[in-house]
């Protein structure tokens, strides 16, 4: 008769089982230190690109100055006793406007009004134009007085032209935008107001003083 032989395995001891269960729990640690370090990197890379977004593409105030200011027409002159003004006048205005942006300004057509003792007597349009980044461009306004609206005060018109000046003002407003990239959009909008002073005989602008922000 033959001795059968049996062999027996052995299972893991218990000392063997936890250190397994210590590896298991390191590796574990070890991904979530990594996905952790991988979204705080992430993290930390978009609040920069933000930082650098807000202060790079931030648009600048635009500066606008005004390099003329000239009139044309016939001198004022009162029908006398106490008659009528006769009153033909246009104003043109020449503005240079500076963009320091890094981007370009594209702005549409812009409105100019005309000012007398706060009444409204002349209207122009502004035609609409590119401004490039860092760089200049003119921006004209020609205002016509309209000596109809002068109706309402027609005595002051009277004593002003009478002392050989008139006191006006223009108030210019151009709507547009700066776009950074091809998609971040700033909308921009110039407002300019200037006081001018316009002499007679000969017909000449003999003052002339602005503000202006950008909105």
């Amino acid at each position: 008769m033959t001795r059968s032989e049996h062999t027996t395995e052995e299972g893991p001891s218990p000392g063997e089982e936890q250190e397994g269960s210590r590896a298991r729990r390191r590796r574990r640690h070890r991904a979530a230190w990594a996905g952790g370090a991988t979204a705080a990197a992430f993290l930390t890379a978009a609040v920069v690109l933000l930082v650098v977004a807000l202060t790079v593409f931030k648009p600048r105030q635009l500066e606008t100055t005004l390099r003329s200011a000239a009139v044309e027409g016939v001198a004022p002159r009162v029908a006398l006793p106490w008659g009528p003004v006769e009153l033909n006048v246009t104003l043109s205005l020449d503005f240079a406007v500076f963009n320091p942006n890094r981007a370009s300004f594209d702005h549409a057509a812009g409105k100019a009004a005309l000012f007398y003792r706060g009444k409204r007597v002349g209207d122009a349009d502004v035609a609409p134009g590119r401004i490039p980044s860092r760089g200049s461009a003119h921006v004209y306004s020609r205002l016509t007085v309209e000596a109809d609206r002068f109706a309402a005060d027609p005595l002051a018109l009277v004593r002003d032209v009478l002392t050989g000046h008139l006191d006006v003002d223009s108030s210019t407003r151009i709507p547009g935008r700066v776009t950074f990239l091809g998609f971040i959009h700033h909308h921009v909008v110039i407002l300019t107001d200037c006081h001018v002073t316009i002499s007679f005989p000969p017909v000449a602008v003999t003052g002339q003083q602005c503000q202006q922000k950008t909105e």
